[in-house]
């Protein structure tokens, strides 16, 4: 059985383009613009839909999963330029090369990597992604992907290690929030709890 109607989901995410581009318009005149620039790299299915919700709640314009992962005519970069949003999460700030371009085209600007541990993660990815055209072909295909999560880990860990305060690591499904986030970007903690988007049975 599919985790998700993936049929039902390539319908969502038509709707969600559209959306985003009235947000993109609008935004502006209900929130004040934040400095700088938030980044969530961590790989989906490790905490980014909580780490949107929260950066809204802290006040920036914050979107998740941009273009719906249709790359803009101009490039990624390009188009973040002139994007206002504040704050970024999910697709397309893991993509390879991603972050490193991003810290060298925005150097004022924060990252956030948000992790899990690995046996978690790789039931929740499956899950998620069973049934799709992306779905796990055999063991060694599961193998590499998951090499590949934790490789990306390591190296953006290892990039931004002469610089801990450009980067922030979170294990959101462990139970880091407010106190770790706020303090990183010296925001006052809200009082509302921290929250925790589409935490399923696979946690653990």
């Amino acid at each position: 059985m599919n985790a998700y109607p993936w049929p039902l989901i390539k319908t969502y995410i038509e709707f969600l383009k559209f959306y985003q581009i009235l947000r993109h318009l609008f935004i502006p005149i209900f929130r004040k613009k934040q400095v700088p620039k938030v980044f969530g790299i961590g790989f989906s299915k490790t905490g980014t839909s909580s780490l949107y919700k929260a950066f809204g709640i802290l006040g920036y314009r914050s979107i998740h999963f941009l273009r719906a992962g249709k790359d803009p005519k101009e490039g990624w970069i390009e188009y973040l330029k002139k994007c206002k949003f504040d704050a970024y999460s999910d697709v397309p700030m893991m993509y390879p090369g991603m972050f490193e371009k991003l810290d060298k085209s925005f150097p004022n600007s924060k990252f956030i990597l948000t992790i899990r541990e690995k046996e978690s993660y790789k039931k929740s990815y499956t899950n998620y992604i069973r049934g799709s055209p992306w779905d796990i072909k055999d063991d060694q295909d599961l193998i590499k992907r998951m090499e590949r999560f934790e490789n990306y880990n390591k190296r953006a860990i290892e990039h931004f290690k002469e610089r801990p305060d450009k980067l922030l690591v979170m294990n959101i499904i462990d139970g880091d929030g407010w106190d770790k986030l706020c303090n990183f970007l010296n925001k006052p903690i809200p009082n509302k709890p921290f929250p925790h988007k589409n935490i399923g049975r696979y946690k653990k």
